[in-house]
Protein backbone atom coordinates (compact mmCIF):
# COMPACT_ATOMS: atom_id res chain seq x y z
CA UNK A 1 0.00 0.00 0.00
CA UNK A 2 1.02 3.42 -0.67
CA UNK A 3 1.93 5.92 2.31
CA UNK A 4 0.85 9.19 1.81
CA UNK A 5 3.02 11.18 4.73
CA UNK A 6 1.09 13.40 6.95
CA UNK A 7 1.87 17.28 7.40
CA UNK A 8 4.00 16.28 10.54
CA UNK A 9 6.09 13.86 9.05
CA UNK A 10 6.70 15.87 6.02
CA UNK A 11 8.01 18.53 8.67
CA UNK A 12 10.27 15.79 10.29
CA UNK A 13 11.48 15.08 7.07
CA UNK A 14 12.51 17.95 6.27
CA UNK A 15 13.65 19.00 9.67
CA UNK A 16 16.26 15.82 9.59
CA UNK A 17 17.29 14.88 6.09
CA UNK A 18 19.47 12.40 4.89
CA UNK A 19 23.04 12.90 4.93
CA UNK A 20 23.86 13.88 1.34
CA UNK A 21 26.39 11.40 -0.95
CA UNK A 22 30.09 12.64 -0.36
CA UNK A 23 30.35 12.42 -4.05
CA UNK A 24 32.76 15.58 -5.87
CA UNK A 25 31.32 16.51 -9.17
CA UNK A 26 33.78 17.32 -11.44
CA UNK A 27 34.24 21.67 -11.64
CA UNK A 28 31.67 22.38 -8.61
CA UNK A 29 33.04 23.50 -5.24
CA UNK A 30 32.10 21.93 -1.97
CA UNK A 31 29.98 25.12 -0.98
CA UNK A 32 27.93 24.88 -3.81
CA UNK A 33 26.68 21.62 -3.22
CA UNK A 34 25.42 22.04 -0.48
CA UNK A 35 23.42 25.28 -1.15
CA UNK A 36 21.66 23.12 -4.01
CA UNK A 37 20.46 20.36 -1.74
CA UNK A 38 19.06 23.45 0.63
CA UNK A 39 16.71 24.70 -1.79
CA UNK A 40 15.52 21.18 -2.63
CA UNK A 41 14.26 21.37 1.05
CA UNK A 42 12.70 24.72 0.53
CA UNK A 43 10.42 23.14 -2.04
CA UNK A 44 9.70 20.20 -0.82
CA UNK A 45 8.34 22.42 2.43
CA UNK A 46 6.58 24.81 -0.09
CA UNK A 47 4.89 21.94 -2.19
CA UNK A 48 3.13 20.01 1.03
CA UNK A 49 2.26 23.54 3.14
CA UNK A 50 0.42 24.41 -0.45
CA UNK A 51 -1.26 20.96 -0.82
CA UNK A 52 -3.09 21.29 3.18
CA UNK A 53 -4.46 24.57 2.57
CA UNK A 54 -6.06 24.19 -0.16
CA UNK A 55 -7.32 21.12 1.25
CA UNK A 56 -8.48 22.65 4.25
CA UNK A 57 -9.96 25.85 2.14
CA UNK A 58 -13.89 25.66 1.98
CA UNK A 59 -16.63 27.93 0.23
CA UNK A 60 -20.45 28.87 2.47
CA UNK A 61 -22.57 31.32 1.64
CA UNK A 62 -23.53 33.51 3.70
CA UNK A 63 -26.57 35.65 3.85
CA UNK A 64 -27.42 38.26 6.10
CA UNK A 65 -31.05 40.22 6.19
CA UNK A 66 -32.00 38.04 2.79
CA UNK A 67 -28.69 39.25 0.82
CA UNK A 68 -26.38 35.88 -0.33
CA UNK A 69 -22.53 36.55 -0.99
CA UNK A 70 -19.93 33.48 -0.75
CA UNK A 71 -17.54 33.53 1.26
CA UNK A 72 -14.23 31.58 1.32
CA UNK A 73 -12.65 29.96 4.56
CA UNK A 74 -10.03 28.15 6.39
CA UNK A 75 -12.41 27.79 9.49
CA UNK A 76 -14.17 24.40 10.36
CA UNK A 77 -17.68 26.46 12.46
CA UNK A 78 -19.98 28.80 11.98
CA UNK A 79 -19.02 31.61 14.43
CA UNK A 80 -15.48 30.89 12.75
CA UNK A 81 -16.85 31.70 8.77
CA UNK A 82 -18.59 34.33 10.27
CA UNK A 83 -15.51 36.01 11.41
CA UNK A 84 -14.00 34.91 8.12
CA UNK A 85 -16.42 37.67 6.60
CA UNK A 86 -15.86 40.24 9.06
CA UNK A 87 -19.57 39.52 11.04
CA UNK A 88 -20.80 39.44 14.61
CA UNK A 89 -24.00 38.53 15.61
CA UNK A 90 -25.86 40.50 18.34
CA UNK A 91 -28.37 39.64 21.60
CA UNK A 92 -31.25 40.11 19.33
CA UNK A 93 -30.10 38.61 15.76
CA UNK A 94 -31.13 35.28 14.40
CA UNK A 95 -28.44 32.81 13.56
CA UNK A 96 -28.68 29.19 11.94
CA UNK A 97 -27.06 26.85 12.37
CA UNK A 98 -26.17 27.75 15.63
CA UNK A 99 -22.78 29.08 16.49
CA UNK A 100 -20.40 26.55 17.16
CA UNK A 101 -21.89 24.42 14.39
CA UNK A 102 -19.35 22.75 12.00
CA UNK A 103 -19.31 23.44 8.58
CA UNK A 104 -18.30 22.03 5.10
CA UNK A 105 -17.47 23.06 2.04
CA UNK A 106 -20.98 24.56 0.38
CA UNK A 107 -22.67 25.30 3.75
CA UNK A 108 -25.67 27.62 3.88
CA UNK A 109 -24.72 30.36 6.53
CA UNK A 110 -28.44 32.36 7.23
CA UNK A 111 -28.17 35.59 9.88
CA UNK A 112 -30.92 37.68 10.38
CA UNK A 113 -30.67 41.23 12.05
CA UNK A 114 -32.83 41.85 15.35
CA UNK A 115 -34.41 45.42 14.64
CA UNK A 116 -35.99 47.71 17.86
CA UNK A 117 -40.06 47.94 16.28
CA UNK A 118 -42.32 50.37 18.27
CA UNK A 119 -45.74 51.68 17.47
CA UNK A 120 -47.30 54.01 19.72
CA UNK A 121 -51.00 54.05 20.02
CA UNK A 122 -52.93 56.46 21.61
CA UNK A 123 -50.21 57.65 23.49
CA UNK A 124 -48.41 53.90 24.39
CA UNK A 125 -45.71 52.36 23.51
CA UNK A 126 -45.84 48.80 21.63
CA UNK A 127 -42.30 47.51 21.39
CA UNK A 128 -40.96 44.14 19.70
CA UNK A 129 -37.80 42.83 18.98
CA UNK A 130 -37.88 41.06 15.07
CA UNK A 131 -35.68 40.19 12.36
CA UNK A 132 -38.88 41.38 10.38
CA UNK A 133 -37.39 43.75 7.08
CA UNK A 134 -40.60 46.15 6.37
CA UNK A 135 -42.83 47.96 8.33
CA UNK A 136 -45.58 45.72 7.03
CA UNK A 137 -43.59 42.51 8.63
CA UNK A 138 -43.33 43.86 11.47
CA UNK A 139 -47.03 45.07 12.12
CA UNK A 140 -47.82 41.45 11.00
CA UNK A 141 -45.50 39.91 13.48
CA UNK A 142 -47.40 42.13 16.12
CA UNK A 143 -50.45 40.33 16.02
CA UNK A 144 -53.05 43.51 17.05
CA UNK A 145 -54.62 44.00 13.76
CA UNK A 146 -52.22 46.69 13.14
CA UNK A 147 -51.45 45.48 9.84
CA UNK A 148 -54.95 46.35 7.94
CA UNK A 149 -54.66 49.17 6.39
CA UNK A 150 -58.58 49.49 6.24
CA UNK A 151 -58.81 49.87 10.04
CA UNK A 152 -55.59 51.21 10.77
CA UNK A 153 -52.84 54.56 9.17
CA UNK A 154 -49.22 54.46 10.27
CA UNK A 155 -46.74 57.30 9.81
CA UNK A 156 -44.53 55.10 7.52
CA UNK A 157 -45.29 53.45 4.54
CA UNK A 158 -46.06 49.65 4.90
CA UNK A 159 -43.66 49.00 2.29
CA UNK A 160 -40.49 50.57 3.96
CA UNK A 161 -37.20 49.09 5.13
CA UNK A 162 -36.46 49.01 9.08
CA UNK A 163 -33.22 50.24 9.44
CA UNK A 164 -30.47 48.21 11.72
CA UNK A 165 -31.07 51.22 14.15
CA UNK A 166 -34.42 50.51 14.50
CA UNK A 167 -38.02 52.45 13.68
CA UNK A 168 -40.75 54.17 15.47
CA UNK A 169 -44.14 54.94 14.01
CA UNK A 170 -47.49 55.81 14.98
CA UNK A 171 -50.77 54.08 14.72
CA UNK A 172 -53.71 55.93 14.13
CA UNK A 173 -57.43 53.95 13.92
CA UNK A 174 -59.31 54.78 10.89
CA UNK A 175 -63.19 55.74 10.84
CA UNK A 176 -66.14 56.44 8.14
CA UNK A 177 -68.07 59.33 9.16
CA UNK A 178 -70.35 61.70 7.54
CA UNK A 179 -69.33 65.44 7.15
CA UNK A 180 -71.42 67.95 5.74
CA UNK A 181 -69.90 71.57 5.02
CA UNK A 182 -72.46 74.67 4.96
CA UNK A 183 -75.34 73.55 2.02
CA UNK A 184 -72.94 71.13 0.29
CA UNK A 185 -74.76 67.25 0.02
CA UNK A 186 -73.13 65.65 2.90
CA UNK A 187 -70.14 62.76 2.18
CA UNK A 188 -68.77 59.77 3.46
CA UNK A 189 -65.59 60.51 4.52
CA UNK A 190 -63.09 57.68 5.84
CA UNK A 191 -60.04 58.69 7.65
CA UNK A 192 -57.29 58.24 10.21
CA UNK A 193 -58.28 61.98 12.10
CA UNK A 194 -58.35 61.57 16.08
CA UNK A 195 -60.74 64.43 16.48
CA UNK A 196 -63.08 66.65 14.61
CA UNK A 197 -60.75 69.36 14.43
CA UNK A 198 -58.28 66.78 12.87
CA UNK A 199 -60.46 65.69 10.18
CA UNK A 200 -61.18 69.43 9.21
CA UNK A 201 -57.25 69.91 8.88
CA UNK A 202 -57.41 66.39 7.09
CA UNK A 203 -60.04 67.65 4.77
CA UNK A 204 -58.83 71.46 4.21
CA UNK A 205 -62.02 72.76 5.55
CA UNK A 206 -61.10 76.24 7.25
CA UNK A 207 -64.11 77.44 9.79
CA UNK A 208 -64.57 81.48 9.38
CA UNK A 209 -65.20 83.90 12.04
CA UNK A 210 -68.82 83.21 12.59
CA UNK A 211 -68.89 79.61 11.59
CA UNK A 212 -69.32 76.62 13.73
CA UNK A 213 -69.10 73.10 13.93
CA UNK A 214 -71.00 70.36 15.65
CA UNK A 215 -70.31 68.35 17.50
CA UNK A 216 -67.34 70.56 18.69
CA UNK A 217 -63.78 70.48 16.98
CA UNK A 218 -62.19 68.59 20.55
CA UNK A 219 -64.76 65.47 20.04
CA UNK A 220 -62.82 62.05 19.51
CA UNK A 221 -64.05 60.72 16.03
CA UNK A 222 -66.06 57.33 16.45
CA UNK A 223 -67.96 55.17 13.32
CA UNK A 224 -70.93 56.44 11.95
CA UNK A 225 -70.12 60.12 13.52
CA UNK A 226 -71.98 62.95 11.85
CA UNK A 227 -70.06 66.04 11.50
CA UNK A 228 -71.88 69.10 10.23
CA UNK A 229 -70.22 72.46 9.55
CA UNK A 230 -72.80 75.47 9.85
CA UNK A 231 -71.51 78.17 7.82
CA UNK A 232 -73.02 81.77 8.78
CA UNK A 233 -72.34 84.73 6.82
CA UNK A 234 -73.52 88.45 7.61
CA UNK A 235 -72.94 91.05 4.68
CA UNK A 236 -73.96 94.39 4.58
CA UNK A 237 -75.87 95.95 1.76
CA UNK A 238 -77.22 99.56 0.93
CA UNK A 239 -80.49 99.79 -1.76
CA UNK A 240 -82.68 102.72 -2.20
CA UNK A 241 -86.40 101.50 -0.73
CA UNK A 242 -89.84 103.29 -1.49
CA UNK A 243 -91.61 105.52 1.37
CA UNK A 244 -95.20 105.27 1.46
CA UNK A 245 -96.72 109.06 1.35
CA UNK A 246 -98.02 109.65 5.40
CA UNK A 247 -101.36 109.84 6.09
CA UNK A 248 -102.79 113.46 5.74
CA UNK A 249 -102.32 116.15 7.97
CA UNK A 250 -105.63 118.43 8.68
CA UNK A 251 -105.89 121.42 9.83
CA UNK A 252 -109.12 123.48 10.73
CA UNK A 253 -110.36 126.28 8.35
CA UNK A 254 -112.73 128.74 9.60
CA UNK A 255 -113.27 129.73 6.13
CA UNK A 256 -114.89 127.06 4.69
CA UNK A 257 -117.90 125.40 5.52
CA UNK A 258 -118.00 122.44 7.83
CA UNK A 259 -117.83 119.66 5.79
CA UNK A 260 -115.67 120.72 3.59
CA UNK A 261 -112.04 119.68 2.82
CA UNK A 262 -109.77 121.30 0.61
CA UNK A 263 -106.06 119.73 -0.17
CA UNK A 264 -103.85 122.86 0.33
CA UNK A 265 -100.42 121.18 -0.52
CA UNK A 266 -100.44 118.08 -2.17
CA UNK A 267 -98.16 114.89 -0.73
CA UNK A 268 -95.98 112.55 -1.96
CA UNK A 269 -94.11 109.38 -1.71
CA UNK A 270 -90.50 109.15 -1.08
CA UNK A 271 -87.08 107.37 -1.62
CA UNK A 272 -84.73 106.44 1.06
CA UNK A 273 -81.14 104.95 1.33
CA UNK A 274 -81.46 102.12 3.42
CA UNK A 275 -78.32 100.11 4.92
CA UNK A 276 -78.89 96.37 5.82
CA UNK A 277 -76.78 93.80 7.77
CA UNK A 278 -77.85 90.47 6.44
CA UNK A 279 -77.39 87.32 8.13
CA UNK A 280 -77.65 83.74 5.72
CA UNK A 281 -77.04 80.68 7.28
CA UNK A 282 -75.90 77.51 4.54
CA UNK A 283 -76.78 79.87 2.12
CA UNK A 284 -80.31 80.71 3.55
CA UNK A 285 -81.52 84.08 4.81
CA UNK A 286 -82.21 84.17 8.58
CA UNK A 287 -82.25 87.57 9.53
CA UNK A 288 -82.37 91.13 8.38
CA UNK A 289 -81.29 94.17 10.21
CA UNK A 290 -81.50 98.10 9.19
CA UNK A 291 -78.43 99.80 10.29
CA UNK A 292 -78.99 103.28 8.81
CA UNK A 293 -81.71 105.26 6.85
CA UNK A 294 -81.01 107.88 4.80
CA UNK A 295 -83.69 109.67 2.82
CA UNK A 296 -83.05 110.75 -0.88
CA UNK A 297 -86.22 112.19 -1.29
CA UNK A 298 -88.12 112.67 1.51
CA UNK A 299 -92.07 111.56 1.56
CA UNK A 300 -94.83 114.27 2.30
CA UNK A 301 -97.93 114.36 3.43
CA UNK A 302 -100.87 116.19 1.95
CA UNK A 303 -102.37 119.35 3.81
CA UNK A 304 -106.03 119.66 4.09
CA UNK A 305 -107.91 122.22 5.23
CA UNK A 306 -111.36 120.96 7.00
CA UNK A 307 -113.55 123.53 7.17
CA UNK A 308 -115.45 124.68 10.41
CA UNK A 309 -117.49 127.48 9.48
CA UNK A 310 -120.65 126.29 10.75
CA UNK A 311 -124.49 125.90 8.43
CA UNK A 312 -126.19 125.96 12.04
CA UNK A 313 -128.77 128.70 12.63
CA UNK A 314 -130.22 129.30 15.89
CA UNK A 315 -133.72 131.25 15.77
CA UNK A 316 -134.15 131.13 19.69
CA UNK A 317 -134.51 127.92 20.84
CA UNK A 318 -134.83 126.20 17.01
CA UNK A 319 -131.54 125.39 15.25
CA UNK A 320 -131.46 125.37 11.31
CA UNK A 321 -128.92 122.72 9.52
CA UNK A 322 -129.61 123.81 6.20
CA UNK A 323 -128.63 120.43 5.38
CA UNK A 324 -130.05 118.62 2.65
CA UNK A 325 -127.40 115.26 2.47
CA UNK A 326 -128.77 112.19 0.95
CA UNK A 327 -132.01 113.77 -0.60
CA UNK A 328 -133.64 114.26 2.72
CA UNK A 329 -134.70 117.82 4.32
CA UNK A 330 -133.31 117.84 7.50
CA UNK A 331 -134.78 120.36 8.90
CA UNK A 332 -138.35 119.83 7.41
CA UNK A 333 -138.27 116.23 9.89
CA UNK A 334 -136.88 118.05 12.72
CA UNK A 335 -139.65 120.73 12.31
CA UNK A 336 -142.24 118.07 11.72
CA UNK A 337 -140.85 115.94 14.63
CA UNK A 338 -139.59 118.83 17.57
CA UNK A 339 -140.52 121.55 15.79
CA UNK A 340 -136.81 122.00 15.24
CA UNK A 341 -136.05 122.22 19.16
CA UNK A 342 -133.10 120.57 20.58
CA UNK A 343 -134.62 119.94 24.06
CA UNK A 344 -137.72 118.90 23.05
CA UNK A 345 -139.62 116.18 25.08
CA UNK A 346 -142.64 113.93 24.27
CA UNK A 347 -144.18 111.01 26.43
CA UNK A 348 -147.03 109.09 24.07
CA UNK A 349 -148.79 107.42 25.78
CA UNK A 350 -148.12 103.50 25.88
CA UNK A 351 -144.85 104.17 24.04
CA UNK A 352 -141.29 105.06 25.54
CA UNK A 353 -140.47 108.98 25.37
CA UNK A 354 -138.51 110.44 22.76
CA UNK A 355 -136.32 113.09 22.92
CA UNK A 356 -134.29 116.09 21.20
CA UNK A 357 -134.74 117.14 17.57
CA UNK A 358 -135.59 114.02 16.25
CA UNK A 359 -137.33 112.26 18.81
CA UNK A 360 -135.28 109.31 19.15
CA UNK A 361 -136.24 107.09 22.13
CA UNK A 362 -133.23 105.79 24.12
CA UNK A 363 -133.30 102.25 22.47
CA UNK A 364 -132.99 103.59 18.78
CA UNK A 365 -130.58 106.63 20.26
CA UNK A 366 -128.42 103.14 21.70
CA UNK A 367 -128.30 101.47 18.38
CA UNK A 368 -126.76 104.19 16.41
CA UNK A 369 -124.00 104.66 19.37
CA UNK A 370 -125.44 107.22 20.86
CA UNK A 371 -124.81 107.65 24.67
CA UNK A 372 -127.11 109.27 27.83
CA UNK A 373 -129.97 111.58 26.28
CA UNK A 374 -130.64 112.41 23.12
CA UNK A 375 -131.62 115.95 24.40
CA UNK A 376 -128.70 116.38 25.83
CA UNK A 377 -126.27 115.94 22.69
CA UNK A 378 -125.70 118.69 20.69
CA UNK A 379 -127.16 119.60 18.04
CA UNK A 380 -124.99 118.29 15.21
CA UNK A 381 -124.97 115.13 17.04
CA UNK A 382 -128.50 114.42 16.60
CA UNK A 383 -127.76 115.01 13.50
CA UNK A 384 -125.46 113.02 13.01
CA UNK A 385 -126.79 109.96 14.44
CA UNK A 386 -130.07 110.74 12.59
CA UNK A 387 -128.38 110.45 9.36
CA UNK A 388 -126.89 107.16 10.51
CA UNK A 389 -130.29 105.81 11.39
CA UNK A 390 -131.02 107.15 7.87
CA UNK A 391 -128.44 105.08 6.31
CA UNK A 392 -129.70 101.76 8.28
CA UNK A 393 -133.28 101.81 7.95
CA UNK A 394 -134.09 104.90 5.64
CA UNK A 395 -137.27 106.90 6.54
CA UNK A 396 -138.98 104.32 8.09
CA UNK A 397 -138.29 104.82 12.00
CA UNK A 398 -139.94 108.24 12.06
CA UNK A 399 -143.87 109.28 11.50
CA UNK A 400 -143.15 112.69 9.91
CA UNK A 401 -140.95 110.65 7.33
CA UNK A 402 -143.23 112.03 4.58
CA UNK A 403 -141.64 115.57 6.02
CA UNK A 404 -138.36 115.28 4.73
CA UNK A 405 -139.48 116.06 1.38
CA UNK A 406 -140.68 119.14 2.29
CA UNK A 407 -139.07 122.30 1.71
CA UNK A 408 -137.51 124.11 4.71
CA UNK A 409 -139.83 126.24 6.89
CA UNK A 410 -139.72 129.96 6.79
Amino acid sequence: MNHRSTPAEAAAAVTEPAPPTRRRIAGWPPGRRVLLVGASVTLVVAAIGGGTAAALSKTVTVTVDGQAREVTTLAGSVDGALASAGLSVGEHDVLAPAPGSSIADGAQIVLDRGRLFTVTVDGRDQQIWTTATTVEEALAELGTGLDDASEWTVSADRSRDIPLDGLSLVASPRHAVSLTDGAAAGTEVDTDAATVADLLTEQGIVLGARDTVEPAGDTPLTDDLSVVVIRTDVRTVTEQVPVAQPADEHRPDDTLATGTSVVVEPGAAGVDEVTVEITTVNGVETGRVEVARTPVTPAKASVVHDGTKSSLEWRGSRVFFHDTEFGVNWDGLAYCESTNNPKATYYPSGYPATFGLFQFDLPTWQSVQGSGNPMDASPEEQLMRAKLLYQKRGLEPWLCGYAASSPPPA
